[in-house]
């Protein structure tokens, strides 16, 4: 370590400029701290001049020095972080008869009849009010939107009966490993929006009786596989928003009763494909904006619980071969914006509870068959933005419940002529910004429930088989949603709304070219 420190220090006195003598009595009077700092603020600078003088052969010991160097910085910070903690001042804990007076007479404040301390926005720097006294009896503590950086180990020791703990909105960096001992009764805690960027192993270990933890919008880059051991009254669970890479495959293997999980914005890429496996009564699982690519096979075995599962915004490729086939109970699946290239009735067998089923902003370019009949109580549906060109005349097969079906922005030319006779409690169709030019006679009359239509950013292309539409826009003019939809062409008619056509207007060139006569379109 001492001859990084003095390496350090040399670059920073050649960066700057300083004398061989000032620089061997600066050497001698420089402790760890003071490199530190100034490692920080002159690396840069330092870097870029070396990168004019140094050989290319020395380059590579330079960047091993570094590299120990940013190692060096780390220890030091997590060292001053563990020593911060330490000199934090504990509030005195008071047991007398007039505690909840006293308590009073603090910065805070207090409510005897809820045994309820509010510390809550005292812009609190960076310790515990020093003249505030908790009462032994507190059953809830708020500390929420200060800039505690650090908290002493001993903080909350002896509030045997704490019931809720807020420390949410602060600058924490760490958590002593024994800050939450002898809580046995505590039952919630929010940790989120502070700078947490590691749990200690058994930092729950003693607070056995938690229902809810909450460490959203932190900085945490990984979870120790001990973080929630034993904790068998778990049930919801907040991690949204860090930096959480990888997850170790036992890492939730004692929450038997977690109901709530959200792993939502982080940069998980890979599942272990037992991560899961004991969460038998997870109701809800969110895995949005992280950077998935695949599934692994049974990862979601023994969800049968499970009621809503969202895996929007990953790069997921393919839904693997029963991959929901133990979530007999799930009612809402969020897929959109990732990579699935299709879609079968295989992904969707023994569904029979799925009510709303999102699969919008991906590659997908066929609707076979039948694709959704394992999922006969569908209400939603949102297929759009992909790449259809061909939906079948059964691909909505089984779906008597769906009243919302999504088709937009995607390369749609046709539809079977009777495909929505599948779907009669259809209330709301959107078919639009696809490559429409007419649609078959009858399409929209099996719509005999719909409420909203769109039909708009099409290539309506105006002449006599664009009559049926015009006749149906006619006929239910409070049906179109947004916007009318407008010819293409041919000629003089681009732009011109398709209700307003006519025979006589789309028709009578067609009849004319029959005689050989001069069109007009």
């Amino acid at each position: 370590m001492a001859w990084v420190l003095t390496w350090v220090f040399l670059l920073w006195a050649a960066a700057v400029g300083v004398s061989g003598e000032d620089t061997e009595a600066g050497l001698c009077g420089l402790n760890g701290c003071q490199a530190i700092d100034l490692a920080k603020r002159y690396t840069d600078l330092t870097m870029a001049k070396m990168m004019h003088t140094i050989k290319p052969e020395a380059m590579e010991d330079v960047f091993e020095s570094m590299s120990r160097l940013e190692a060096l910085v780390r220890q030091v910070e997590d060292l001053t972080r563990d020593t911060g903690s330490l000199l934090q001042p504990v509030w005195p804990i008071n047991s007398g008869p007039q505690r909840w007076s006293m308590c009073a007479e603090g910065p805070c404040s207090c409510t005897m009849e809820t045994k309820f301390v509010s510390c809550w926005r005292l812009e609190l720097l960076n310790h515990v009010p020093r003249k505030q006294q908790i009462p032994i009896d507190t059953r809830s503590l708020e500390l929420g939107m200060n800039r505690l950086k650090f908290l002493h180990k001993d903080s909350f020791n002896s509030l045997t009966d704490l019931v809720e703990l807020d420390l949410n909105e602060n600058q924490l960096e760490l958590l002593p490993n024994s800050i939450f001992y002898d809580l046995e009764n505590l039952r919630h805690v929010k940790l989120h929006k502070n700078r947490l960027l590691y749990l200690s192993p058994g930092i729950f270990q003693d607070a056995r009786s938690l229902r809810t933890i909450d460490i959203s919008y932190n900085m945490l880059e990984g979870l120790p596989g001990e973080a929630f051991k034993k904790l068998h009254h778990l049930y919801n669970l907040n991690l949204e928003s860090n930096a959480i890479k990888t997850l170790d495959e036992g890492i939730f293997y004692d929450l038997n009763n977690l109901e709530d999980l959200n792993l939502s914005y982080n940069q998980i890429k890979e599942l272990p494909q037992l991560v899961f496996y004991r969460l038998g009564k997870l109701k809800s699982l969110k895995l949005s904006h992280n950077a998935l690519t695949r599934l692994p096979y049974g990862v979601f075995n023994g969800l049968t619980s499970l009621k809503e599962l969202y895996l929007d915004n990953n790069y997921i490729e393919a839904i693997p071969t029963d991959a929901f086939r133990d979530l007999i109970n799930l009612t809402f699946l969020e897929m959109t914006s990732n990579r699935i290239l299709k879609i079968s009735y295989r992904d969707f067998i023994n569904m029979g509870s799925l009510q709303s089923l999102f699969l919008g902003q991906n590659l997908i370019e066929e609707i076979h068959n039948k694709t959704f009949v394992g999922t006969p109580r569908l209400e939603k549906l949102y297929v759009f933005s992909n790449r259809i060109v061909t939906v079948e005349l059964a691909a909505f097969s089984g779906l008597n419940n769906l009243s919302w079906l999504l088709l937009n922005n995607n390369l749609l030319k046709l539809l079977p002529n009777a495909i929505f006779r599948r779907t009669p409690s259809l209330l709301r169709l959107q078919i639009d910004s696809n490559k429409f030019m007419h649609l078959p006679v009858g399409l929209l009359d099996e719509l005999k429930k719909v409420e909203q239509v769109k039909l708009s950013m099409n290539p309506w292309h105006c002449d006599c088989f664009i009559l049926y539409l015009t006749r149906w826009l006619h006929n239910n003019p409070d049906k179109i949603w947004d916007r009318q939809p407008k010819c293409r062409g041919p000629g003089d008619l681009g732009g011109k709304p398709v209700i307003d056509m006519t025979f006589n207007s789309v028709c009578d060139g067609q009849w004319a070219s029959m005689t050989k006569i001069q069109g007009r379109v």
